[in-house]
């Protein structure tokens, strides 16, 4: 098959185009964890513990974790405003399909949320000299980061899916992207056990022990990012943790598509 003749491939071009008319939505997904990194690292400081690390060296997980959360508002703010001006409506009656855009969308969602992430590692890991075990871990963790993003991606979807109007879309995506990652201890730490009923906690910290602390998946996973201080270790390993993050995925984009999928007067 051609190129030019794969729907979703081109809706994918389409949504990049569309994403540099629109530059402030990529500005501020961008510039924000950009920001808080810098922020961070200053008020951290860069005295080390006796295993050589920095504060922000197990906090920059998190700030990674923040960034490709942001996909949540992203892919919201997308699907809502092609439901806004009538383009679902409308390939409901072309061959293109909505099959075709909703692989699409996610093509070109899931490449903006690699280069972010690549962006984000440059200036952590190159730039500022975090830490990091070995290459093979931080692929390993760009690989989660990238699966969580996904899994923002299709939370998104739900989201616009699910309001009314542009404006609806955007404020819900905004709290409900904001709620998780502070509950989540992502942003900060957060002892409570209600970190474990949010998907970026599970991102964050497989990331965090494998890419900083060198775990092994058969190791077990601690209950925040505070290793050696308040984190505990709890009854799940680093390969449980993965799977959870898969099964997020899975289902936020199985829902997503249903959602999607539904011929609903728009």
């Amino acid at each position: 098959m051609k190129l030019q003749d794969n729907k979703a491939i081109q809706i994918a071009i389409k949504n990049f185009k569309d994403k540099i008319r629109h530059w402030q939505y990529l500005f501020f997904s961008l510039v924000l964890p950009i920001m808080f990194t810098i922020m961070f690292y200053f008020m951290l400081g860069t005295e080390e513990d006796p295993l050589g690390k920095t504060a922000f060296d197990y906090g920059f997980p998190g700030m990674i974790i923040y960034a490709t959360a942001i996909g949540t508002m992203n892919a919201a703010i997308m699907f809502a405003g092609e439901r806004s001006s009538g383009m679902l409506s409308r390939l409901d009656t072309m061959p293109t399909g909505r099959k075709n855009m909703f692989l699409g969308a996610l093509i070109s969602e899931s490449i903006l949320l690699s280069l972010q992430i690549i962006i984000m590692f440059v200036i952590g890991y190159a730039i500022l000299g975090l830490y990091f075990e070995s290459p093979l871990a931080l692929f390993f963790g760009f690989l989660v980061a990238i699966l969580f993003g996904i899994s923002s991606v299709g939370l998104g979807i739900i989201i616009a899916s699910m309001s009314k109007t542009v404006d609806i879309s955007n404020a819900a995506s905004l709290l409900i992207f904001m709620v998780l990652i502070f509950l989540s201890g992502s942003m900060m730490p957060f002892d409570s056990p209600i970190v474990y009923f949010t998907p970026p906690f599970w991102a964050k910290q497989v990331f965090l022990q494998i890419v900083v602390m060198g775990h092994g998946l058969g190791e077990s996973l601690y209950s925040s990012s505070l290793i050696g201080y308040s984190a505990e270790i709890i009854p799940i390993s680093l390969l449980g943790g993965l799977l959870i993050v898969v099964a997020y995925t899975i289902v936020f984009i199985i829902i997503g598509i249903i959602i999607f999928q539904k011929k609903t007067k728009f």
